[in-house]
């Protein structure tokens, strides 16, 4: 017999570092010729390179695929990914420009580790608010019609038509998310890590670490509060080391606390998931949580 702390070494957490390897293998001539299409994508807008934006901008076009994949690089050098779906060969979606003013490069292709260059062009960003954590990214997709009703219905107003503190905000979600969603334990034995969106998440009701992360990310954000997708190392007790691991951290009250919503999630007993909803890594005093987990990077999520 045995039971496992859930955590597993996660194969995304480089997906970034991949993503500028890819990067640097387009042509040479790619960063002077600004194009947007191919046999198989066509972009309609942004219609002309170097365009303006407030905090985000619609993305559009058609392609032949199921889905593309646009990578935008901010103007600090930070690279993040939307997966985009394609429907009756056509894609429409907001794409937001998270990291502050200035200039973003946009590339789109057909996969997600490697860019050819073909579609390239450039966007400009005039906001110069901090909305960081609380918009949309490619995987913590709080914009979803889906995530924003599961928000809503979560924090609603209560009786007496107070409206729920934050902290309240997270304690419901946190508690639709440990009860909601399943630890995949196939992907944790087979290794078999893939990056998958909140609203995927939402769909099948099962996932690792990151997707844990990123479904609790998008019902908060949804819900109106700063939330944090972090990576870091966890102590495996059984094995007695220490394992990549993904949480979140949420503004409360002007001070950042950590939410482990796979770890209050339940355990594995005999390779088998056992759903054991608990609240103890929700605000958990912070030595206490840091005992255990020791955070490496906040993500770009």
């Amino acid at each position: 017999m045995e039971i496992k702390r859930i955590s597993r070494k996660l194969g995304f957490v480089f997906f970034a570092a991949l993503l500028y390897l890819a990067l640097g293998t387009a042509p040479a001539n790619a960063a002077n010729t600004m194009d947007y299409r191919t046999s198989i994508i066509q972009v309609s807008s942004p219609s002309a390179n170097n365009a303006t934006f407030d905090r985000s901008f619609t993305f559009e076009g058609t392609s032949t695929l199921d889905q593309i994949w646009l990578f935008l690089r901010g103007p600090g050098g930070e690279i993040t990914t939307y997966p985009v779906n394609v429907h009756s060969n056509k894609f429409s979606q907001e794409i937001w420009l998270r990291y502050g003013a200035g200039k973003y490069t946009v590339w789109v292709g057909d996969n997600a580790k490697k860019f050819d260059g073909k579609i390239h062009f450039e966007v400009q960003n005039i906001s110069k608010e901090d909305y960081f954590n609380l918009s949309p990214s490619g995987f913590v997709n709080n914009d979803n019609p889906d995530i924003k009703k599961i928000a809503a219905s979560l924090t609603r107003k209560d009786l007496a038509s107070n409206e729920l503190s934050d902290i309240e905000k997270v304690k419901v979600i946190h508690n639709w998310v440990t009860e909601n969603i399943a630890y995949d334990t196939d992907a944790y034995y087979t290794g078999n890590i893939e990056m998958h969106t909140a609203i995927d998440v939402m769909s099948s009701k099962k996932g690792v670490c990151g997707d844990y992360s990123f479904i609790f990310a998008a019902l908060a954000r949804a819900a109106g509060v700063q939330t944090k997708v972090v990576y870091g190392d966890v102590w495996n007790s059984t094995l007695q080391n220490y394992e990549k691991h993904a949480w979140n951290e949420s503004l409360i009250d002007d001070q950042w606390v950590s939410i482990d919503t796979t770890w209050d999630a339940g355990y594995i007993y005999n390779n088998v998931f056992v759903g054991a909803s608990t609240d103890k890594y929700l605000n958990m005093n912070p030595e206490t949580f840091n005992q255990t987990h020791k955070r490496t990077s906040i993500t770009l999520y």
